[in-house]
């Protein structure tokens, strides 16, 4: 005899656990098809699933939103609300809500509904080409154009390292990070289709672009959260050659923007280095602990002492460039006035120099 179990409503911010009676599930199923048939789309067939242990259901569920499904309806047995709380399957692309029959003596049937952040439907579709009839118009138009800037980016290159500098560099230099002048940051600009649309975003367009794009190029990427300043931050790993590494895209894009300036300061960046300005949970993420593909060690932009910087400063210089970028490291510039005494008549009028002071620090210097 089944018999109607009251749940207490579970919610975070993208998760609901409400599982309760519902006799309307037939009527709800027809109306959906009629909106459907009317605006041109196209629904799944519902799922139905039996599961017997909450692993089971944990990989019944993960398996729907893999694959974008509307819903799936699980038979359970045994059900109880610590073993199969939603909240478990923490994805923050993914919001979940539940409802159903219980049951103390048989199977308890609940149904699984799903709502998808954007960024995760485009990268799925590319893992998996029969997911792009599921994007929208916009998520359809972001795929193709990012997969047609990619392709146009790196297809002439070799390397792996080559084809991440090249996607980096063009986020950085086609977008900025914003909006700025808003007190509250708009939905869109979270999304990779805002990001393409208006040309800004924050961090998590920025990451989720670099995922997209690597994704296209073939490279193995990740997104990895966390925080920076004590605030929620999102930024990508990578992995070349078996080693991993961080990259912040958006924390590599000056603000306010400026255009085609380049900046590596989080470009292929072990643990030891980025544990100096962010933080995330170790446990949940690949650990990073070589150099061999970080931006200043591939390039031997590293500064040792006063004597290298000073010689690096004038190859530079010699050389007429007028950006350019270095790594300090066992060393630490103690002011400002250190390096202006070695660009001091050099027929600039002013020099900007972003770095810290004090410490070990990636310093980036421009002159007018």
């Amino acid at each position: 005899m089944k018999k109607l179990l009251a749940i207490t409503i579970l919610a975070t911010t993208l998760f609901s656990q409400n599982v309760f009676a519902d006799n309307c599930d037939d009527l709800v199923t027809t109306w959906k098809n009629l909106f459907a048939t009317i605006q041109g789309k196209t629904y799944d067939a519902p799922l139905t699933r039996t599961v017997t242990t909450p692993e089971q259901w944990k990989v019944a569920i993960e398996d729907a939103y893999n694959n974008l499904n509307d819903s799936i309806t699980l038979q359970i047995a045994g059900f109880n609300n610590e073993d199969y709380d939603i909240n478990l399957l923490k994805n923050h692309n993914v919001s979940i809500s539940a409802k159903g029959y219980v049951s103390h003596n048989e199977f308890s049937k609940v149904t699984y509904n799903f709502t998808y952040n954007s960024n995760f439907k485009i990268a799925q579709a590319i893992d998996n080409k029969n997911l792009y009839k599921k994007l929208n118009i916009q998520e359809k138009e972001a795929y193709n154009i990012l997969n047609q800037a990619t392709q146009t980016l790196t297809n002439s290159l070799e390397t792996d390292y080559e084809k991440e500098l090249a996607i980096h560099n063009f986020i950085t230099d086609n977008f900025k990070y914003g909006p700025l002048e808003m007190s509250e940051v708009p939905a869109r600009a979270h999304t990779v289709t805002g990001f393409l649309i208006d040309g800004q975003g924050i961090c998590e367009a920025y990451a989720n672009t670099f995922l997209i794009m690597g994704k296209f190029a073939g490279l193995d990427v990740s997104i990895i959260t966390g925080t920076t300043n004590n605030i929620n931050h999102m930024w990508n790993l990578i992995k070349l050659d078996g080693n991993y590494y961080h990259v912040d895209v958006s924390s590599d894009d000056p603000s306010p923007d400026v255009p085609n300036r380049e900046r590596y300061n989080f470009f292929n960046v072990p643990d030891d280095i980025m544990s100096r300005t962010h933080a995330w949970e170790r446990k949940d993420f690949p650990s990073c602990t070589s150099y061999d593909y970080n931006y200043y060690t591939l390039n031997n932009y590293i500064v040792h002492n006063e004597q290298e910087l000073s010689e690096f400063i004038n190859n530079k210089l010699s050389n007429n460039e007028t950006y350019f970028t270095f790594r300090t490291e066992g060393y630490a510039i103690p002011n400002v006035e250190v390096i202006k005494r070695y660009v001091k008549d050099r027929g600039f009028y002013s020099v900007n120099i972003s770095g810290e002071y004090g410490k070990e620090s990636t310093y980036n210097i421009t002159f007018k």
